[in-house]
């Protein structure tokens, strides 16, 4: 069921934004019906969605057992019923009900855009939406989940939109790496060497991150097979941004305080074989680098994996593959130290 834009706009923030952000909040928005006596969410518990009350009456009860109902009529039914996250209260419907909700990322998103609007931020040329919902999609990404929310708006602020023709090559396998991408629109390939296509890619996906983390030339050219748009974020604002706040380390010392109830813990070392035959870190498992990503599909994403930081830069590109793979991965700083045993 659509919502008007009226409606919609009577609760808040929606009553903030202009009509370009509305409506593509409108697009976004569900309308639910729920029966009574109903949990609509349990308190201390995360919830992906903002609800607001459209008709009927909830119960919001706290930890101490105290109700607060809400219905069309009060004041605070225009903010959302789950103001927190996680929850602090829990929700119960104390008649049939109607909600109005709203991803809580994709509403993150759209204040994002709109306020940084308001700081008069250069996003000449970027849409908010577009048939393939880039934004979403980027936001769903192990990568992108795991950033704070004030270095997600800085992102898009910081972004610069760029057009591209089709078989327009946006990066060359061999070059230095000076900018992260995002498809926007359009549509592109992964290349080697040889022409052999190794990847396609839509819109949402992003590349050209590793030569940037690694701060080497690229491995792969990009080339575009439609029209369309990228959007570019420069080195530094990478590494400030996308890079610094994945980045976990850990010590010797920690690993071994570490508690029982955590989960388990696989020491990995991505030097090359040789590289290895002198000195390692004791019970640690060899893949290399140019093998990590091919071993994606055989690790375990219930492990936590420390890769050891004798091998350069080739740990940051590694914990980088790692997250955003959805693995957990940390950094084990001084390596060398621990050569004798943890």
């Amino acid at each position: 069921m659509a919502i008007s834009l009226d409606v919609l706009a009577s609760f808040a923030p929606f009553n903030t934004l202009n009509h370009e952000y509305l409506v593509q909040v409108a697009e976004k928005a569900a309308l639910r019906e729920i029966t009574k006596g109903a949990i609509i969410f349990k308190r201390g518990r995360p919830f992906p969605e903002k609800v607001y009350l459209v008709s009927g009456t909830v119960d919001l009860i706290d930890s101490s057992f105290q109700v607060n109902t809400i219905n069309p009529a009060s004041e605070s039914r225009r903010s959302p019923l789950n103001i927190t996250q996680p929850t602090q209260v829990s929700a119960v419907a104390k008649s049939d009900v109607t909600l109005l909700s709203v991803d809580s990322d994709f509403l993150d998103l759209v204040l994002a855009w709109s306020e940084s609007s308001d700081e008069e931020a250069d996003l000449s040329g970027v849409s908010l939406h577009d048939d393939s919902d880039w934004m979403s999609s980027l936001l769903q990404s192990p990568l992108f989940s795991r950033l704070p929310p004030a270095n997600i708006r800085q992102l898009f602020i910081r972004f610069k939109a760029q057009k591209v023709l089709a078989d327009e090559v946006v990066i060359k396998q061999g070059e230095r790496g000076d900018y992260f991408y995002v498809l926007e629109s359009g549509s592109a390939m992964v290349m080697d060497t040889a022409g052999k296509i190794l990847a396609a890619l839509r819109p949402g996906h992003y590349f050209g991150e590793e030569a940037l983390v690694g701060d080497t030339t690229r491995n792969a050219t990009v080339k575009m097979i439609t029209p369309g748009k990228v959007m570019r974020l420069d080195k530094e604002d990478f590494r400030e941004l996308l890079q610094e706040p994945v980045l976990k380390y850990v010590s010797a010392e920690d690993l071994k305080a570490r508690a029982t109830d955590q989960p388990a813990y696989q020491i990995l070392d991505v030097r090359l074989p040789l590289e290895r035959r002198a000195q390692a870190v004791p019970d640690s498992r060899n893949i290399p680098l140019n093998q990590l990503r091919n071993n994606l599909k055989n690790l375990d994403d219930t492990v936590t994996y420390v890769i050891t930081d004798d091998s350069g830069r080739r740990c940051d590109v590694a914990s980088h593959l790692l997250t955003q793979a959805g693995f957990d991965s940390c950094i084990l700083r001084d390596s060398a130290r621990y050569y004798s045993g943890l």
